[in-house]
């Protein structure tokens, strides 16, 4: 079977995302997943595209919505894509019922884009961590420099 159009297109402009060994996630403005690097693809089911967040990571938060940091962060940067890297945390179970905390560096990317994306998420677990204060500077940071790329990329 061959992917839509759509999805082809979203994969070439964001297939950069590659290169990172952290996982990155793509969101559009509806936090639907429009594209999920390989480092990703472990973290989401196989039907992931198109699919909310809520759909799609393994806690579903039926108030999600009305309280999620990544959500107002994507409302409050709506108009422009110069909106600060913006940390929150995410809390995943597997199979087994273990606890992963990830670290969430959000990329606001604006509305004035072609595409449907809104958002870049770039995913890091935080476990073991020994100064949580360090870990989420240093993704901060790193979340920076691909907002930097992904800017470059849009010229």
């Amino acid at each position: 079977m061959h992917d839509p159009p759509l999805h082809d297109e979203t994969a070439l402009r964001w297939n950069f995302l590659e290169a990172e060994s952290d996982p990155c996630v793509v969101v559009s403005e509806r936090m639907e997943f429009v594209y999920v690097n390989e480092a990703a693809q472990a973290l989401v089911p196989a039907q992931w595209f198109g699919k909310r967040c809520f759909e799609v990571l393994p806690v579903v938060d039926e108030t999600c919505a009305f309280h999620c940091p990544k959500i107002d962060a994507l409302s409050e940067g709506a108009d422009s894509a110069s909106a600060d890297v913006v940390y929150c945390e995410e809390t995943l179970y597997t199979d087994r019922l273990d606890q992963v905390v990830l670290g969430v560096g959000l990329i606001p990317l604006g509305t004035e884009r072609t595409d449907r994306a809104r958002a870049v998420f770039v995913l890091r677990a935080k476990e073991g961590t020994a100064d949580p204060a360090q870990f989420e500077a240093q993704l901060l940071q790193d979340a920076a420099r691909v907002r930097a790329r992904i800017l470059t990329s849009a010229r």
